[in-house]
């Protein structure tokens, strides 16, 4: 689902989820990697996220900071993985 933010958010996957159970969403665009933007997208039924600028930033790649684009994508999947067992 794109941009995932502006179809309508985590109320939009509620919503489609509700009649239909079976379906499984993937939203990109509008996914932060916080636990606030996580929690909802997940606690609305996502399958999974796509995460593009917000995981790996503009600054972050000019900056060659190839250490801290690790460790926030470790610190993300983690998060994740935490939410997920709730």
């Amino acid at each position: 689902m794109f941009p995932g933010s502006t179809v309508g958010g985590p109320e939009f996957v509620k919503s489609v989820l509700a009649p239909s159970p079976w379906t499984r969403i993937m939203p990109t665009g509008g996914v932060d990697c916080t636990e606030e933007s996580l929690v909802k997208w997940f606690g609305a039924g996502v399958v999974c996220v796509g995460m593009g600028s917000n995981l790996i930033t503009k600054s972050a790649l000019e900056a060659k900071d190839y250490k801290g684009i690790e460790k926030k994508v470790r610190d993300t999947v983690e998060l994740i993985a935490k939410i997920r067992k709730k």
